[in-house]
């Protein structure tokens, strides 16, 4: 990767944690897929869930097959927030993948990312914490973040945080929309 590759988001990521997690979006997030969201995830659509499984899951398997040794796990809703749409939206963009469910969010209440600027997600605390026994499941794996939108990165790289502090071996993450 050239340095004119790189993102100035990317080269603020890279500085602060050394290494990047190598985001893979398949579409610019824009008008259209902000009404898309707008049905799906705040609407409970969850019908929506299936316009862009087929070609996820393809790339998923295509990139990450599991012949190479790799974990996917969706990132996850708080309590609160699955309590009102009832379905984590990244586990229904991804469907039919095997996820490994190794992170939860802590038990406290959290404004919805959505709701917040870019200073308020880059100042938010670790949201995080590890399942029980995920640790070992953890050890030596290379895991692929699953998420909806990449917006500030922020998400992604705090659970990349609590899951390279148990022993991954490569991280990387992957989104329908940046």
């Amino acid at each position: 990767m050239n340095v004119e590759e790189i993102c100035n988001d990317c080269i603020k990521w890279k500085k602060a944690y050394g290494q990047l997690l190598e985001n893979v979006a398949l579409y610019e997030y824009n008008g259209v897929l902000k009404e898309y969201f707008e049905r799906f995830k705040f609407m409970g659509d969850f019908y929506f869930a299936n316009v862009f499984n087929d070609e996820l899951k393809a790339f998923v398997k295509k990139e990450y097959s599991k012949g190479k040794d790799w974990l996917y796990v969706p990132i996850p809703l708080s309590a609160q927030s699955y309590q009102t749409r009832m379905f984590n939206q990244v586990e229904g963009l991804f469907s039919g993948l095997e996820f490994a469910k190794l992170l939860a969010v802590k038990n406290e209440e959290k404004k919805q990312q959505s709701k917040l600027n870019r200073q308020e997600r880059m100042k938010r605390s670790q949201p995080f914490i590890l399942n029980k026994g995920s640790e070992e499941i953890i050890e030596g794996r290379k895991i692929l973040l699953l998420d909806d939108i990449y917006t500030t990165g922020r998400t992604l790289y705090y659970a990349a945080e609590i899951i390279r502090s148990a022993g991954a071996k490569e991280i990387k993450s992957m989104t329908l929309a940046r």
